[in-house]
């Protein structure tokens, strides 16, 4: 299917525009549920396992797990997202992350949870969540007009990256009142409320899949991402961002203990819980002031300022020792990190044909997830030497992407997107 069309001008759009389409707010509840689940977990098993091992490395280990699936499974997602109606798809991956996180929730409560079991929950739900990432991004475009997809890529990320305020906000008052271990069931529920909006969605959406094979079909996003430079050249910027400036899951829990001061069983939960709530608000802002870009020179000139704040604030976090500094700049970090995503994944989406948009998308998240797994793994064992320090990691790692930056200057392409702007329409129909 076709996207919807427009002929109103891009200076019409407003911050909200996409969410006059019952559709798109459908996908726009689902995505902020299935998001806020996924991040409140991210905040609660690293505190678990650190909790059951004393080890950053498990940290990390448990981090990657949830995330590295997207090195095998997004491929065939991407497959999946054009092969079938990708309404039904989400729907089966809410159904079965509900089971999933039931299932965690029942064992934390009992008692019955080890490190090795943590270990693949995990990645069940890493696989699951490699599947619907595609699809919600390949669906989406076909719920607005043209001239919206910016808005509602926009907003779509506002929602994935605001997240991350929303599900550990909503863990505070569990933690506080109740305690760490029924916090777990608030993941279902966030499951099951997103499970409830997609079923609702009418728009019919499919790729185009030939008849020359499923490996054909699986790698022809990836050999059309590489054949585009363009394409290629997002793609690259985009898994150096995620490895050196978005691998800190694993990294809240040392940087709360050992720059914060906070030690004690509660601090342990609450504390990354704080930064977390940090990093979403930011990300939300960060988003909203995107919503209404409409220009494509802008864009492009915000792709540059933006990945160089990208690397600079957690340079800025890693100084901070109280918990107010913290939050403010960790705000900055989401601010400047979920924007720069913003723009690399709606300049994808832009560029994508419809026909291989889901596996086109699913090439870019599995350049990047895998990455941001790879790279979580790598700071939890880095934090457990015991010469490292989170200035050390965070400010060494946020240098490394400044420096990116300034050299991307040079390259033909991105210094074409930093002048003149982020194209608007596919590079092949």
């Amino acid at each position: 299917m076709k996207r919807k069309t427009s002929q109103d001008t891009p200076d019409q759009v407003g911050f909200f525009s996409s969410l006059v389409y019952p559709d798109y707010c459908l996908l726009w509840g689902a995505t902020a549920c299935g998001q806020a689940a996924a991040w409140a977990l991210v905040v609660l098993r690293a505190a678990l396992v650190y909790e059951l091992t004393k080890s950053n490395a498990w940290v990390g280990f448990i981090t990657m797990a949830a995330q590295l699936p997207s090195l095998i499974i997004t491929p065939f997602a991407g497959f999946l997202a054009d092969r079938f109606d990708r309404r039904r798809v989400l729907a089966c991956t809410f159904t079965l992350n509900l089971l999933n996180n039931l299932f965690l929730a029942v064992l934390v409560v009992s008692d019955q949870i080890t490190p090795l079991s943590l270990l693949g929950i995990a990645l069940i739900n890493g696989v699951l969540r490699a599947t619907e990432m595609p699809a919600t991004q390949a669906l989406l475009p076909n719920l607005v007009p043209d001239r919206y997809l910016l808005n509602a890529v926009a907003l779509n990320q506002l929602m994935q990256q605001g997240s991350r305020m929303i599900g550990p906000l909503l863990l505070l008052p569990v933690l506080h009142f109740i305690g760490p271990k029924p916090a777990f069931f608030l993941c279902s529920v966030f499951y099951a409320v997103g499970w409830s909006l997609v079923i609702f969605i009418r728009t019919s959406s499919r790729g185009e899949v030939s008849n020359q094979g499923v490996l054909t079909n699986l790698v022809a996003g990836i050999r059309y991402s590489y054949a585009q430079p363009l394409l290629l050249s997002f793609m690259l910027m985009a898994v150096f961002h995620c490895a050196l400036t978005m691998a800190y899951e694993a990294a809240f829990p040392f940087v709360a203990r050992t720059q914060l001061g906070l030690v004690s069983d509660k601090d342990l939960f609450a504390g990354p819980t704080y930064l977390m709530i940090g990093v979403g608000a930011g990300a939300v802002l960060g988003n909203l002031a995107l919503a209404k870009v409409g220009s494509a020179q802008v864009r492009g000139q915000l792709f540059l300022w933006l990945g160089l704040a990208s690397g600079i604030t957690p340079i800025v976090l890693s100084l901070m020792t109280t918990i107010p500094a913290a939050m403010i700049a960790v705000a900055a970090v989401g601010a400047s990190t979920a924007a720069f995503m913003t723009l690399s994944n709606g300049a994808v989406q832009m560029l994508a044909p419809d026909g291989l948009r889901g596996r086109v998308v699913s090439a870019q998240t599995w350049h990047t997830q895998g990455t941001m797994a790879g790279f979580n793994a790598v700071n939890g064992m880095l934090m457990d030497v015991p010469w490292m320090t989170a200035p050390l990691l965070l400010g060494g790692t946020g240098l490394l992407f400044v420096l990116i930056v300034l050299g991307s200057v040079f390259t033909v392409h991105l210094r074409t997107v930093y002048t003149r702007g982020v194209p608007t329409v596919a590079l092949a129909r």
